[in-house]
């Protein structure tokens, strides 16, 4: 995820190049690798550069409810600014007063990486809890079946309790 940017850090303020995305990334989170594609629009600042970017993250993940795994996709509006750590006139690092570590960077060699924006934004805009689908059923919290597959019988089985009595008057309701 890659952009040589050397060329527009030294226009003026304004320029913009467009670029298409496709590729993958990997994410600590996420077993397998993720694929990306898109646009990324990069907008010289007075400071640095202005990321703008629309993508769609495809990624293998396991439903939290069944645990298949399954494909999901997630689309990204990403907006940041990317700070220049040298000055390409004078070779020295630039000093900011408003920019901190929490910012993202140019690399020395004027390549900007998306690929911690991503991830970051991939966090942020996945669900805490994955569906392989809207209606999924999950496992069977007796016998661990796949209830999306097959129909067990558990909650048709007597079970042998100290509230035995309560479990006869409790009636499922679906």
């Amino acid at each position: 995820m890659d952009f040589k940017v050397a060329t527009l850090l030294k226009l003026s303020s304004g320029n913009k190049i467009m670029e298409n995305l496709s590729g993958s990334i990997e994410v600590d989170w996420i077993t397998d690798e993720c694929g990306v594609d898109g646009s990324v629009l990069l907008m010289k600042t007075d400071v640095g550069i202005w990321v703008s970017a629309h993508l769609i993250v495809t990624m293998r993940t396991e439903c939290g409810s069944c645990l298949e795994e399954y494909k999901d996709s997630v689309n990204l509006q990403i907006e940041e600014e990317y700070f220049p750590t040298i000055n390409l006139i004078t070779g020295e690092k630039n000093r900011f007063e408003r920019v901190d570590e929490n910012n993202f960077y140019i690399r020395e060699d004027n390549i900007l990486d998306l690929s911690d924006a991503i991830g970051q934004y991939i966090s942020l805009q996945s669900p805490l809890n994955f569906k392989c689908m809207e209606n999924c059923r999950g496992l069977c919290t007796e016998c661990g079946i796949n209830l999306n597959h097959v129909d067990c019988d558990c909650r048709n089985k007597k079970k042998d309790t100290k509230l035995m009595t309560l479990l006869e008057n409790y009636t499922v309701r679906d």
